[in-house]
């Protein structure tokens, strides 16, 4: 490692800007001077006192949630410095009780999110639109994410980085060491935006260094500065990969062997701009997708899991589409539709299977002021699709003081021959000083697609206005329209010819000295869905929230009333076709109420359990779930889940039986074995993934896959369909 040269922040508590309403306070902290380093520290978890004396601790740390700028509970201390290598933070977290420390999960790439933990959020161009967010908890398992939409954090991303923790006579300690390597930046810019947080899960308190609106996202970080000088090296990882298969089918009985040889190549073109390489990406390695049954006459969603798809997929990220707004059942399928760009689309056909992408190349990052990202893939030809080449770009530049505004293209069909393109423009708004102490969001995204032999009718629109306010009134107003001849070939789309109407409204009443409740909600979403060409219902929830009670502890129970509406006008939108139940071709409406308690994963046991009774189109439904989830030791976890519907109609009854189970077994910290159980009454289908993974360090990783299938006979037990054992190894290469 070259000598270190003079790069050691220290951070001092100068107040620059106060925002205050009602004794709160939001403080920005901004760098004073640059001083020499002290030694490198070694990253073991241990404050070394020679490694870390010239570091100044973050001042100002107080309690985010849930009592937002009073005293933590427990001492906390945070660090910053950097090298030319390595950006490090550390942390000093004090317990009066260590023993009550929440340490539960151990393999690494589980989430983490309900142990106690140490989190740093890290926006390289400080432009509080977006960044990184790395986590560690006591058992040194690491989690990383990338910001979407300002708000949402999508942990799918990944990066290369290194963090150690050590339990303490005072609590716990934890050292993070973030390679320049692993982020893209600007060189110019030597202003970052930053923010370190301490998470106490059984107090369910988030302690940090800078706060707003009990805000913990990328739209809220005080700074740090003079970042420069720092080393990205060639800016060049290549990650070689390969798989050895096998795989076996029954019926015809047959077994066949293959190998993969696929790589990745990820370029820094510029400090800031990246490029990528694919050859024969593949889901060979990732985790297996939930199973999902599908009783609407809409489709299903499911993420990305890919790797190459994942780098800087936050640029690509359009019109806040897919967002999620808390106490909202609104979501799944119905929230991402017109989705202009899902990378899901490729890759695999229309009815699921994998088509082998032959190559990609993809670059992305930050060109000037604007936000680039251009992708263009070659997928197999299959079947009868001899189109193959496909194309994305993307652009949106920062305006106003929070705000965005972008473009977006697509090129090429995946699943026909038919050309197909879409363009889209987008506008996103953000005001976080709106009122007193209030947020304000819009979107406002316009899209056209052209296909092949349609010429009319082809546009879809949206905009939402939302105030998502952590305390007191909150609410959304939503307005989506979508022609009946629009089709996003590369994107996601489950409505046609629809317009959406949607609203939200509630209160959430933060107690400030009860023993055991934090916050009390109760409110309103609604939503309706009708036909642009008929006017008539297509679908329409009305979800009230009469109570919902959280308590300090995270534990929360709630009781609901649920209106619906679904309009059925031919056959081809029957619900449960595949079960040869025809219902009245007609608008449906009931109505249904239940009740729902999940204790807080934080307990080494925890469950969800939900019931709901009363109408169902033209009969009743009684519907009810549990998911049970127990970590006997920090190495192992089992969670098992049943959800179970009881259906009476006088076109026919049915019941509908789902279950999953997991068992995982974290060997060491960096060898897990993870098994999947999933099986569900109406396809029959019974699935066992069994997935061994050894991270032998970060960026390097071994995988022993192994799935087999099964299908119920109509008298008892299954038979085997088919089963497949995958080897994989990848490689990174970083020079």
């Amino acid at each position: 490692m070259p000598k270190s040269i003079p790069l050691l922040v220290i951070l001092t508590s100068t107040l620059v800007n106060v925002y205050a309403s009602e004794a709160e306070k939001f403080i920005v902290l901004t760098p004073c001077e640059v001083s020499t380093c002290a030694s490198t520290p070694t990253i073991d978890g241990q404050l070394d006192a020679n490694e870390w004396a010239d570091a100044t601790p973050l001042d100002s740390v107080y309690q985010i949630k849930p009592h937002e700028f009073s005293p933590p509970s427990e001492k906390t201390e945070f660090y910053v410095k950097f090298d030319e290598n390595y950006l490090y933070v550390a942390g000093k977290f004090y317990d009066a009780n260590p023993e009550k420390i929440t340490a539960q999960v151990s393999r690494q790439g589980a989430n983490i999110q309900d142990d106690d933990s140490f989190r740093v959020l890290i926006d390289p161009y400080n432009s509080k639109r977006a960044g990184y967010r790395f986590s560690v908890n006591l058992n040194e398992v690491r989690n990383e994410g990338i910001f979407l939409n300002v708000t949402t954090l999508s942990n799918d991303w990944s990066a290369i980085w290194d963090s150690k923790a050590l339990l303490t006579d005072y609590g716990w300690s934890a050292e993070i060491a973030i390679p320049f390597k692993s982020l893209s930046f600007d060189t110019e810019n030597q202003r970052w935006g930053f923010n370190a947080y301490r998470y106490i899960a059984r107090k369910n308190e988030l302690i940090g260094w800078v706060s707003k609106n009990q805000s913990d996202d990328a739209s809220v970080s005080g700074e740090v500065g003079g970042i420069k000088e720092v080393n990205q090296g060639v800016g060049l990882d290549v990650v070689p990969s390969l798989s050895f298969k096998q795989s076996h089918t029954i019926d015809p009985s047959s077994t066949s062997f293959s190998y993969e040889p696929a790589m990745d190549v990820f370029y820094k073109i510029t400090p800031s701009l990246n490029g990528a390489l694919t050859f024969n990406t593949d889901f060979s390695a990732t985790e297996v997708d939930d199973r999902q049954v599908d009783l609407t006459q809409f489709g299903l969603f499911f993420p990305e899991k890919r790797s190459f798809f994942l780098r800087d997929f936050d640029i690509f990220d359009f019109g806040g589409i897919g967002s999620s707004f808390l106490y909202s059942r609104f979501g799944g399928s119905q929230g991402q539709n017109a989705r202009p760009f899902f990378s899901r689309k490729i890759g695999l056909s229309a009815s699921g299977a994998p088509v082998d992408i032959i190559g990609g190349v993809k670059v992305s990052g930050k060109l000037g002021d604007a936000n680039v990202g251009a992708l263009i893939v070659q997928q197999q030809r299959y079947d009868d699709v001899e189109q193959d080449m496909l194309m994305i770009a993307r652009a949106s530049v920062d305006v106003l003081a929070e705000s965005s505004i972008g473009v977006m293209i697509t090129e090429g069909d995946p699943r026909s021959d038919l050309s197909n393109s879409v363009s889209g423009i987008d506008f996103r708004y953000r005001n976080s000083t709106f009122g007193t102490s209030r947020l304000l969001n819009g979107n406002f995204w316009y899209q056209q697609s052209s296909t092949e032999g349609t010429q009319n009718h082809q546009r879809a629109f949206g905009a939402m206005l939302e105030m998502p306010n952590p305390r007191a009134w909150r609410g959304l107003l939503q307005y989506q329209q979508v022609q009946k001849n629009f089709n996003p070939a590369l994107g996601f789309i489950s409505r046609r010819d629809v317009e959406l109407y949607r609203g939200v409204a509630g209160y959430i009443y933060q107690l400030e000295d009860h023993p055991w409740i934090r916050k009390i909600y109760t409110g309103a979403d609604i939503a309706n869905w009708s036909y642009l060409s008929t006017g008539k219902l297509q679908s329409s929830t009305e979800f009230y929230r009469l109570v919902d009670v959280e308590t300090h502890s995270g534990d929360r129970f709630n009781i609901a009333l649920v209106r619906f509406g679904e309009g059925i006008y031919n056959d081809n939108e029957q619900p449960f076709g595949n079960l040869n139940i025809s219902l009245p071709l007609q608008e449906h409406k009931w109505q249904r109420y239940g009740a729902f308690f999940r204790s807080s994963k934080s307990r080494l046991f925890n469950t969800k359990l939900s019931y709901y009774d009363g109408e169902f189109y033209t009969g009743d439904r009684v519907s009810a779930s549990a998911e049970f989830g127990w970590r006997p030791t920090r190495k192992i976890s089992l969670t098992a889940g049943y959800n179970y519907w009881d259906v009476k109609m006088p076109e026919g009854d049915f019941v509908l039986r789902q279950v999953d189970a997991k068992i995982e077994w974290s060997i060491t910290p960096e060898l897990s074995l993870v098994n999947v159980l999933q099986y569900d009454n109406i396809s029959g289908d019974l699935g066992l993934n069994a997935r061994l993974h050894w991270t032998t360090s970060a960026g390097q990783n071994v995988y022993l896959v192994y799935n087999q299938n099964y299908n119920e006979l109509e008298g008892n037990g299954f038979e085997r369909l088919n089963g497949d054992t995958t080897l994989k190894l990848n490689y990174t290469f970083r020079f």
